[in-house]
């Protein structure tokens, strides 16, 4: 399966989908990066995800004097490619001008492409502390050893700037990324959250085994209230 990742700035696409991307290691991933600043640090982050990646050069906080060139690049890199998936930031709600230019582009693109003819799906990702309006209706929930990889990996792109951008910095910002877990409750603790421009159903339900939680752990600690136990005291249930 080939998966699209269409990013502004060369940190944007962990922050919004790191996880997730982790979770696919085992497919072909492609990054696009529309601004190439840390560009070294990059390609490492890109070789850890067992991505590919290449750069569209527009220069930082002027992708949108650049949109309509980014927006023909776009597009032929998804004729030639037909990815089953493609990511990218959100054409509104975000307070940067280079992540919603960037969004915009991509959506032009995918309909100059004709993506939506395929068998494929766009899904637009929040950035970090700068898209604030944000609906999700997908959400992939993470194991607690991806979110620290994700940290991890985000830490790398700020290689060089710590003294401005030290990694308490980056973990927040993973954590405000992380902030859609609140959306679907116990018993998911990390979640990536993404807005799919046409749904993406199901062909059946999952089977219980891919469901979240632990049925066989659930409900003993209630029953023990029911029983007068006074947990709060030390009662073992």
């Amino acid at each position: 399966m080939e998966i699209l990742v269409i990013t502004p700035h060369t940190d944007d696409f962990i922050y919004g989908l790191g996880g997730t991307l982790i979770t696919h290691a085992d497919d072909d991933i492609h990054i696009v990066a529309v601004s190439a600043i840390q560009e070294t640090a990059a390609r490492d982050v890109a070789a850890a995800f067992g991505a590919s990646i290449e750069f569209l050069n527009a220069p930082y906080h002027r992708i949108s004097d650049h949109a309509q060139r980014i927006k023909e690049s776009i597009a032929d890199i998804l004729r030639e490619r037909r990815p089953a998936y493609v990511f990218g930031p959100p054409a509104s709600g975000d307070w940067t001008a280079d992540h919603t230019t960037t969004g915009r582009a991509l959506l032009d693109a995918v309909d100059l492409a004709g993506t939506f003819a395929h068998k494929s799906r766009v899904l637009r990702y929040p950035i970090a502390s700068t898209t604030l309006d944000f609906k999700p209706n997908v959400w992939i929930d993470l194991p607690t050893d991806v979110v620290a990889k994700k940290v991890e990996l985000a830490a790398v792109m700020t290689r060089g700037l710590e003294d401005e951008w030290p990694k308490d910095l980056v973990e927040w910002e993973v954590g405000q990324g992380l902030r859609y877990a609140l959306d679907i409750g116990w018993p998911s603790r990390h979640a990536e959250a993404f807005d799919a421009v046409f749904a993406v159903p199901f062909k059946r339900l999952p089977p219980q085994a891919d469901l979240p939680g632990e049925l066989e752990r659930m409900g003993g600690k209630v029953d023990a209230l029911v029983r007068g136990v006074d947990l709060s005291a030390g009662d073992g249930a």
